[in-house]
């Protein structure tokens, strides 16, 4: 048992420690010269952390981080020291957190930035993000952005997402319609039963042809296309849109056999081809098509076809005088494919196209040179694009460099952030694709920060917090 002597010298220390205690604690509210200090020391931090830790120069996650610390000393301050000078001054609005006033930072700069950091924390949300700005206001543009978005939920089989993804109830079929394609062509065979067996009656011709064109391209047998021809009598265009299929397989098919290249590891876009090894009997499929408007997109599809294989005189066979344009752009994959490029340039003169025609032309083969790999082509093509197709001309490059094989485009922090364009649509659409490309390479830090950044930087005339859990949740 302790002395009495020592027992009050324990008791005398004790009381020195229990005001430190305390405020270690947070048990206050506290009064006094060292709870001034200590709130004051709080506030500093909190500036420090708000001024230093800027977006632009740090990850939106470590900003959060510092930025809640920010914001959990302003509420320490006001809770355990609320007579201090420090506490007195931020509830007079004379003390700001940095730039922002201590309640615009709790309730509209941290939800923001909230929003920010999972916007950056990887692809498929940053395009979400850029979709959701509230300066997007192109709903065309939007619309095509969210259809990169669907698609893309459901190649990373999120299906349930892609099915819920926000839209309006009109454009219910269309969401359906884009997941469907990706259902069938991934032989996703229970969603795109479900889907058809809901579609209504006035959507029915749209989605059969979609499916169709989807079964061919996956590589059903002719049989099973057959099969599925014959389920569907009275709807005249399956017949051409299985045609359409057909074609956009054979002729990565066809031309990797010309070349005498591998045939596993084919892609159409971000789309692999399947079953390489199993080809189609074009032309005599093409003789089963009925006369109509359905033979007439065949015939024209078809020419496109043999041009893109170099048969260019049995092209001209199945074009009419308007195809010349679809004749041109097909021999333009044939010739960046044998490396004949500067004849590529030229043939817009060779096919006499008309101004506009030969203006579009460009801008899709700057893609075709962009994704051989081909810089000085187009470079040199750069210059003769028109001002006005200036922002599709940077797009069809840039989507170029994403599927280029022989160069494959390293992407860096800053590579998204640095595309030439202003447009979010533009640029969700091509981090979509790029997030489906087989060869997508990322060194270094992910570049969705810098986009975010890019496309919605700063805090200021933010709009009021529409959800109180929001607000708090952001806070924590």
């Amino acid at each position: 048992m302790p002395s009495p002597r020592r027992a009050s010298s324990l008791l005398i220390l004790l009381a020195a420690l229990l005001p430190a205690v305390a405020l270690a604690g947070e048990i206050g509210p506290f009064t006094g010269p060292d709870a001034d200090a200590e709130a004051g020391r709080l506030y500093e931090r909190a500036n420090d952390y708000v001024n230093n830790v800027v977006e632009g120069q740090y990850s939106y996650a470590y900003i959060q981080f510092h930025w809640k610390r920010a914001g959990s000393n302003i509420d320490r301050i006001l809770r355990a020291y609320p007579s201090s000078p420090t506490a007195r001054q931020i509830v007079a609005g004379a003390l700001n957190v940095g730039p922002f006033p201590p309640t615009y930072f709790k309730e509209r700069v941290l939800p923001r930035l909230e929003e920010k950091k999972v916007a950056a924390f990887d692809a498929i949300n940053c395009a979400i993000f850029l979709s959701n700005l509230e300066t997007n206001t192109d709903e065309p543009a939007r619309h095509e952005l969210i259809a990169g978005i669907i698609r893309t939920l459901c190649r990373q089989q999120r299906w349930s997402e892609a099915l819920g993804y926000p839209v309006l109830d009109p454009e219910r079929a269309w969401l359906w319609e884009i997941v469907t394609r990706t259902a069938v062509i991934y032989h996703n065979s229970k969603i795109a039963d479900e889907l058809l067996g809901n579609t209504t009656k006035e959507n029915l011709p749209a989605m059969l042809d979609l499916i169709a064109e989807s079964r061919a391209f996956r590589g059903d047998t002719a049989r099973e296309l057959e099969d599925f021809i014959a389920r569907y009598p009275g709807h005249a265009n399956v017949r051409p849109a299985v045609f359409a299929g057909l074609l956009r397989r054979e002729v990565r098919i066809q031309r990797a056999r010309l070349l005498k290249l591998p045939l596993d590891g084919l892609y159409d876009g971000v789309d692999v081809i399947q079953k390489p090894d199993q080809s189609a009997d074009l032309p005599a499929f093409l003789r089963t098509i009925p006369a109509g408007p359905g033979l007439q997109r065949a015939h024209r599809g078809y020419a496109g076809y043999l041009a893109a294989l170099g048969r260019l005189d049995e092209a001209r066979a199945f074009a009419s005088p308007a195809d010349a344009p679809v004749l041109a752009l097909g021999y333009a994959r044939h010739l960046i494919a044998v490396e004949e490029y500067q004849q590529a340039l030229a043939l817009p003169a060779t096919f006499h196209l008309a101004d506009a025609d030969a203006d579009q032309f460009r801008v899709q083969l700057i893609e075709l040179l962009a994704q051989a790999g081909r810089d000085a082509e187009v470079t040199a093509l750069r210059g003769l694009i028109p001002a006005r197709l200036a922002v599709p001309a940077a797009y069809h490059e840039w989507r170029g460099r994403i599927l280029c094989i022989q160069n494959q485009l390293v992407v860096r922090e800053h590579s998204f952030a640095s595309i030439p364009l202003v447009d979010p649509n533009l640029v969700g659409r091509l981090i979509c694709e790029w997030s489906l490309t087989p060869n997508r390479t990322l060194r270094g830090a992910a570049p969705w920060d810098a986009v975010v950044y890019k496309f919605a930087p700063g805090y200021t005339d933010l709009p009021p917090p529409k959800d109180r859990n929001k607000v708090e949740a952001a806070g924590r």
